[in-house]
């Protein structure tokens, strides 16, 4: 007998995935009309490949013309601070000298005579291991076991975050939850903590009733967004947006937006941490997730002005997810950060950086310069 939609939800949860919906292989269109609109308004900012979506999504149908179903799978990511420090991370600490030792990438502050450790936060989902690839391999053991319980050939391909699909929305399709204010997908189970990722099959399977539900009144995310992204209609103009800023802008960093970048030097959880379903949280038990695994909460920028080469940077962050930004994106937002602190122990650094390879780098560098002298000129002793 054909292995049928319930059995494969079972062999998904087995396999470790913590959420699975099955939906149809139906256009989309009012989602479609929506990223169309907001492209031609340009809120897309650099990220060009998302203006010829309409071509990518026509030819990746036609290469699988005999698609019946969608099989939409959730990971949650969410993992805490094991430490038990709070949950705002990456910020510069200050250390009273005499105290706990401190280690070597800390500085000391002439201005306030204290020590300083100089970190930048990292988004939540960036903390582990690169999930394309972690999600990749139980895919592929997902697909494994069901054709093996199959009495016939299947065919199947998969997506994590890398085909024209609408994932949200196909997510919504198939119960798993509903599209917040912020465009998060938001489960009652595990809040706006999932991955997304698809098999699409030819296996004909009984689809999931749509997942019906909405933010209501709540407006937390919209009102706390550091750079005022998240628009009233429920989209997001990247071009403000912390996470676009520092993953997907590959030039300069628009002056008027860097000090609300605050300390976050890879993409931004603002609007995650206020939003009310995060409530529904749980610990991941996928450790490749955690923070264990990867870089942790928070980058230490000394240790970052120290990688030269862009073989240097590739093969350091070649299994996190931060490797979406290259070297110079990612020293360029370390000097935003820098620059924010207002710590003259930060100056050492970024003075170095004015000779870096990278103009771009430069540029940030000498901002950083003139923002922590003008701040710490404006120190009343």
């Amino acid at each position: 007998m054909t292995i049928n939609a319930k059995r494969i939800k079972t062999l998904a949860q087995e396999i470790g995935f913590h959420a699975c919906g099955i939906t149809l292989p139906k256009p989309v269109y009012e989602a479609e009309v929506a990223l169309n609109k907001w492209v031609e308004q340009g809120k897309h900012g650099q990220m060009k490949y998302l203006e010829n979506y309409d071509a990518r999504k026509d030819q990746f149908w036609k290469n699988f013309r005999e698609a019946k179903s969608v099989i939409v799978l959730g990971v949650n990511y969410f993992s805490s601070n094991h430490d038990g420090t709070s949950s705002v991370t990456g910020q510069v600490f200050f250390r009273a000298a005499g105290t706990k030792p401190v280690p070597a990438r800390t500085g000391t502050d002439p201005i306030v005579g204290r020590r300083v450790r100089l970190s930048g936060r990292v988004a939540r989902y960036a903390w582990g291991r690169d999930y394309h690839k972690v999600i990749a391999r139980r895919l592929e053991e997902l697909k494994q076991r069901i054709q093996a319980e199959s009495e016939c050939e299947i065919y199947f391909d998969s997506a994590v975050d890398t085909k024209p699909l609408l994932e949200r929305t196909l997510a919504q399709r198939a119960g798993l939850g509903f599209i917040g204010k912020q465009t998060q997908l938001l489960s009652l189970q595990f809040g706006p903590w999932l991955f997304l990722a698809e098999l699409i099959t030819d296996l004909e399977l009984e689809p999931d009733m749509p997942f019906q539900g909405s933010c209501g009144t709540c407006r937390l995310c919209i009102d706390e967004c550091p750079t005022n992204a998240i628009e009233e209609t429920g989209h997001i103009d990247a071009r403000k947006c912390i996470a676009y800023l520092t993953i997907e802008h590959k030039t300069a960093i628009p002056v008027e937006l860097r000090p609300k970048i605050k300390n976050w030097v890879f993409g931004c959880d603002e609007c995650l941490n206020v939003c009310p379903y995060t409530a529904k949280q749980k610990e991941t038990d996928w450790g490749e997730l955690t923070a264990e695994s990867g870089f942790a909460r928070d980058l230490d920028l000394l240790k970052l002005f120290e990688i030269k080469s862009n073989r240097e940077y590739r093969s350091k962050f070649s299994h996190s997810p931060i490797s979406r930004a290259n070297r110079k994106q990612l020293l360029r937002n370390a000097c935003v950060v820098l620059g924010n602190s207002g710590s003259r122990a930060a100056l050492p650094i970024v003075e170095k950086a004015l000779d870096d390879s990278s103009l771009l780098v430069r540029e940030h560098a000498q901002w950083a310069i003139d923002e922590i002298r003008r701040k710490t000129a404006e120190v009343v002793f």
